[in-house]
Formats: structure tokens, C-alpha cells, sequence
């Protein structure tokens, strides 16, 4: 990790650290001038440094007497860095550039940008910078595979405040946690090693146990939907359960599910090539709430937690499971299959009976569930369902604090219709139109009496573009807000 402080004024140094400033367009050409003379206020009105999100202006300045020059960058903060995202964002940019340039201190500027200093604010910036060095470097060699020069970051304009920080940097790790097992190629990232990491993090924390239940137990459980769908590959399934209970007394007890489909072939219906590649990213649920666990435990939350992953690969094998089968739940339900490539609700069925078998206050699932989702949100929106109003309320609020964007989609009942199945309870998928919404009422079949909500990350959890603070590929998308939801009383919201 960086060794990150912070300080409310800007104490001389002996060295020539890398400067960036945050300014927000109020005043702007004052507070140039004010900071660097006219000569870089008139250059970066010339370059159009505007202070708008986004706008940037690089530039060297003189130090000790004309001894020596610091770089220096300018970041525009728009009106000012109050949400999550703003914060977050430039100060990832302020560590991308100081690892481009490849210095290994970094000053960041912020106090002309943030009307309300407080240690959410600061949590938030450390949270930024420590994810500005992350990058999947495992299978990278020569040049690329060097470490990143960043080492230190002095946070300038807001009170130290070590804890703050320290909760930044723990919520980051959890999210690096999340993305390293996104990234990791699938012949590595098996469900054989989704159980091996929830066994090494309950190894690190104490208060962390691991449980993890082979073929013979899940098939004794009933698990015939999750079963069917390892049944095609030379896989093992692995069913996980990893408990986080605190040392204090906990305020309830939540479970936590994660789509854990290592791959996702489509199984007989065969996705073609394009849109297979990319698939090693069907587990980013599995590994959101895996994160999500650890770094519960690593801030000692005071809430009692169950991350619970049916893992197992989707692949079109000798005993694959066919169109036209029948299988049956845990929970006696029986499903029709129509599509081989809508796996992750079988198996995502099982899990939540299991959950709603440890009596929890609530469950939340999280899940790359469907295209439809993309379609309808687009790429960086996670869409959100359940009839608990209170809780969806809850999870809203705390997405938007920890700056991940989500969105409410409804349930209506009456699309319960496209599901119906002339020999089985139900057909495990609907008609093309309301995709995202006919998964999300096949999955509360198996929810009865539980306070749950669903979430599809179908597009922000498999990143195809760099936006805000994520590169391509995994984003560990949903772990932020579960740790932010954790901080407060929400068990009667």
C-alpha cells in the first residue's frame, strides 16, 4: 500500500515531489495566479484549462531559488469535489500521471477544491490514489511488470486524519481483492480457486471462517439447478460460504451472493466467439462479495456476514445439460430449461435458498445476469430489484455515497406469465423484451419470506472501456457500496 497522510497546510520539503492541484472553475484565474504568477495563469488560459472536470494543464516551475523545477499538474474540480466519484476520480488521475512520470512522491492539493472537509472526503481521496497504482500485472514481463514508482502521497488541504485514511485504503484493497480474481485468466480462476481464496481469507482474519461443500454435499442439500449447470465441465463445483462474524456484538446478520461462474461458455447454446470472449468475467458478483467479506473484516464491521458462492463452469461436456431438461431446486421447485446460456439464475436459485435456510435480516445478490440489463442501463449502471422498499431505499443511498451508479428497475408480477412452463413450475427464462426484469422475478421464486434485493452488474462489473477509477476488465464493482451500506443501522430501513 502507499503511505498516504495528510495535512491542512503545505510544509516545506526537502526533496522535489510531484504537485497536483485540484481547482474548481470559481475564481480560477485568481487562484492561478495567486499559486503560480501570471505568466502559468495566462499559459493555462491559453492551453484552456477551464477548471471543468476532466480539463488538465501540465507545467515545471523553478524551486530553491532557481535551483531545481517540480512538475506540477492541474486538475479541473468543477464546482467543487463533494461526490465520491469526483474525489475519487482525481485523485486516481494524480496517481496514474506520477507513476507515467515515474516519480515516487506525490503532493495533492485540495484544499481550494473541497467545500466541506470532512473525513469522508479524505477517505475518499486515499480510496482514489491507492487505486490509481492498481493494475493486473501477473502475467506482464520486461518493462510492464515493474512495480509502480509511487510510494507516498501527502494529502494537502484537508486535517490529518489517519483512521479516515486508513478506511480509504482498506475499501481499496477489498476492491483490488474483487478485480484481481475478475482479471485472472479462467484456466487459473476456477471454482477450485474462488474456494481456495475465501479459505486463505478466512486463514487472515480470525474472526473469518471458511466453509466450503464438494459435489456429494450439494447434491445431498438437493442442488439440483447449480449441479446441472457444472455438470459439463471437467470442473468441480464448489459451493462456498464464508462467515465473517465480529468480535462485538453484531447489529444482524446479512448473506451476501455472488454469481460464480467461472466461465461462461453458454453451455449448448453456445455463445459464438465474440461474444464468449470476456466470459472469465461472469464471476465479478462471486468476486464483489468476496471482497466485499474481507475488507469487512479488515474495518471490523458490526455486522454478522455470510458471502456465499456457487461456483462452477458453464461449458457445453459430454454431460451437459440440455434443452427440454427439468431440474429441480433446492427448495422443490422445478425449472424448465429453454436456454442453457441463462445459468447464472440456477445456480444463483440454490444459493438463495441456502441463504434463506441461515434466517438472515436481509439478503443481497449480486450478479453479471443479463445483456438486457446493458441494454437498458448501458455500460456503467448496475440495475436494482426487490419489493422491499426500505432496503433498495438503503442500498440506493449508500451506492450513491460510495459513488457507484445504480438505478431501480421494477418487478412487475405480471411478467411472471413469460415463465410459465407446461410441465415444470416455471421455464428458467422469459421473452427478449424485459430480459433483466423476468431473471430478476425468476430469482424471487426462491426468496419466500426473505427481505431481498437483487443486483444486476451485467455492465459495470465486466468493464470494456476505462471510465472513473477503473482500467478494462475487472472493476470490483458493488464492493464499495456493500461496505458503506455495513457502516449503519439499516435492519428496520
Amino acid at each position: 500500500m502507499l503511505r498516504i497522510d495528510s495535512t491542512p497546510v503545505s510544509a516545506a520539503t526537502t526533496s522535489d515531489p510531484f504537485d497536483v492541484y485540484a481547482l474548481p472553475t470559481d475564481g480560477l484565474a485568481d487562484r492561478l495566479t495567486a499559486l503560480f504568477g501570471e505568466s502559468v495563469a495566462r499559459s493555462a488560459a491559453s492551453a484552456r484549462f477551464t477548471g471543468k472536470p476532466g480539463s488538465r494543464f501540465a507545467f515545471a516551475q523553478s524551486v530553491r531559488g532557481g535551483e531545481g523545477l517540480r512538475q506540477v499538474l492541474l486538475l479541473g474540480a468543477g464546482p467543487g469535489l463533494k461526490a465520491a466519484e469526483s474525489l475519487q476520480k482525481v485523485a486516481f488521475d494524480g496517481a496514474r500521471t506520477a507513476i507515467e512520470l515515474g516519480v515516487a512522491e506525490l503532493r495533492l492539493h485540495v484544499g481550494d477544491a473541497i467545500p466541506e472537509p470532512t473525513p469522508e472526503a479524505l477517505s475518499f481521496l486515499a480510496q482514489g490514489l491507492e487505486l490509481g497504482t492498481y493494475r493486473y500485472a501477473t502475467y506482464l514481463s520486461g518493462e510492464r511488470s515493474r512495480p509502480a514508482s509511487l510510494e507516498a502521497a501527502t494529502i494537502i488541504g484537508l486535517d490529518a486524519d489517519p483512521e479516515a485514511i486508513s478506511r480509504g485504503q482498506k475499501i481499496a484493497a477489498a476492491i483490488a481483492r474483487a478485480r484481481d480474481l475478475v482479471n485472472g485468466p479462467p484456466a487459473l480462476v476456477t471454482p477450485t480457486y474462488l474456494a481456495e481464496t475465501a479459505t486463505a481469507i478466512a486463514k487472515a482474519h480470525p474472526t473469518v471462517v471458511a466453509t466450503v461443500l464438494e459435489r456429494e454435499d450439494c447434491e445431498r442439500l438437493g442442488m439440483g439447478c447449480f449441479l446441472a449447470v457444472a455438470r459439463g465441465s471437467a470442473e468441480p463445483p464448489k459451493f462456498i460460504d464464508l462467515h465473517y462474524r465480529p468480535a462485538s456484538k453484531a447489529k444482524g446478520k446479512i448473506c451476501l451472493i455472488g454469481k460464480g461462474v467461472t466461465f461462461d461458455s453458454g453451455g449448448l447454446s453456445l455463445k459464438p466467439s465474440a461474444g464468449m470472449f470476456g466470459m472469465k468475467m461472469d464471476m465479478a458478483g462471486a468476486a464483489a462479495v468476496l471482497g466485499a467479506l474481507e475488507g469487512a473484516a479488515s474495518l471490523e464491521l458490526p455486522w454478522e456476514i455470510h458471502a456465499i458462492v456457487a461456483a462452477a463452469e458453464n461449458m457445453p461436456g459430454r454431460d451437459a445439460y440440455r434443452l427440454g431438461d427439468v431440474l429441480r431446486a433446492s427448495n422443490g421447485k422445478t425449472v424448465e430449461i429453454d436456454n442453457t446460456d441463462a445459468e447464472g439464475r440456477l445456480t444463483l436459485a440454490d444459493a438463495l435458498t441456502y441463504a434463506g435456510g441461515l434466517e438472515p435480516d436481509f439478503i443481497i445478490d449480486l450478479a453479471t445476469l443479463t445483456g438486457a440489463c446493458i441494454i437498458a442501463l448501458g455500460p456503467h449502471i448496475a440495475g436494482v430489484m426487490g419489493h422491499d422498499d426500505g432496503l433498495v431505499d438503503a442500498w440506493l443511498a449508500a451506492s450513491t455515497r460510495a459513488g457507484e451508479s445504480m438505478w431501480r428497475l421494477p418487478l412487475p408480477e405480471a411478467l411472471k406469465e413469460q415463465l410459465k412452463s407446461p410441465i415444470a413450475d416455471m421455464r428458467n427464462t422469459g421473452d427478449r423484451p424485459g430480459g433483466a426484469i423476468t431473471a430478476g422475478l425468476f430469482l424471487s421464486e426462491f426468496t419466500e419470506g426473505q427481505r431481498w434485493i437483487h443486483v444486476d452488474i451485467a455492465g459495470p462489473g465486466m468493464v470494456k472501456k476505462p471510465y472513473g477509477v477503473t482500467d478494462e476488465g475487472g472493476s470490483g464493482f458493488g464492493v464499495a457500496t456493500i461496505l458503506e451500506l455495513l457502516r449503519g443501522d439499516i435492519a428496520n430501513s
